[in-house]
């Protein structure tokens, strides 16, 4: 059981280190000197760059949910996170799609594939790939419906049929908006969830508030995200970049009295 606990609590602290990341970010980000310098570049014309109050707005948003995510409870940020990892695999298997369908074009061979080796070892190794991606969804998201997650194979079915290549691009477009789809249905479906949770958070903390004090509310806000081991996690890390970023951009080793100085100063 002390094993578990301290597992337990080790995910709980990794877990949270990306929202502090993600706050230091945002607090060190200058948002008038970026637009300075976006006004002084050729993204000046970029729709995306012409509202800057709706820049900063979006990036008080920001605070607000790295803070939600910093305190959200450890079920919930496990469930996020897997989410988040679903959609990098489903942005893998069309990373996976996309290359086949070039490979294949760029080869010009529509002929049966088991007649050329080349095109038989990319249709395979395009094929385990997709299996594997298929597979890894469907064990994150626990289901076994495993074709909701297999719409980027259509463009290796429709090559195994001797489809022209022009329609298996076209095919492939149709299996990346089908996946959009579906993930546009699923944030549809889930789209109250974050405000019940809010909810039902802030009734919590209310009831807390109100029969213990805010004393206790701290102490538990405290105990919940283990303060000191989430800060020290999280300056670790920060050093570790900084001392990463300093012997990526030197040229010539550090002598030993440069890495003192520099251990020291960090």
């Amino acid at each position: 059981m002390a094993a578990k606990e301290k597992m337990e609590a080790m995910l709980n602290v990794a877990l949270r280190v990306p929202s502090i990341m993600l706050l230091d970010v945002l607090y060190r980000w200058d948002v008038s000197s970026f637009f300075q310098q976006i006004q002084r570049s050729s993204l000046n014309h970029n729709p995306l760059f012409q509202y800057k109050y709706l820049a900063l707005n979006m990036h008080y948003v920001g605070y607000i949910l790295s803070v939600v995510l910093l305190t959200l409870p450890r079920q919930y940020l496990v469930q996020l996170y897997l989410y988040f990892l679903t959609a990098l695999l489903l942005y893998a298997g069309h990373q996976i799609s996309r290359d086949y369908v070039r490979s294949e074009l760029e080869s010009a061979y529509e002929g049966p594939m088991y007649l050329e080796p080349l095109s038989m070892n990319r249709f395979t190794t395009a094929l385990i790939g997709q299996l594997v991606v298929c597979t890894l969804c469907s064990c994150v998201m626990k289901t076994k419906q495993i074709w909701l997650f297999s719409a980027h194979m259509l463009p290796l079915l429709a090559r195994l049929c001797l489809v022209p290549l022009e329609t298996i691009v076209i095919i492939n477009k149709f299996a990346m908006i089908f996946t959009g789809l579906e993930v546009l249905y699923f944030l549809g479906s889930n789209l109250l969830v974050p405000y019940n949770l809010a909810k039902s958070a802030y009734r919590e903390l209310v009831q807390v508030v109100e029969v213990y004090g805010l004393l206790a509310l701290g102490m538990s806000l405290w105990n919940q995200l283990v303060v000191p081991v989430l800060f020290m996690v999280f300056w670790l890390v920060l050093f570790a970049l900084q001392i990463y970023s300093y012997f990526s951009t030197r040229d010539q080793p550090a002598s030993r009295e440069r890495l003192l100085f520099l251990f020291l100063t960090r």
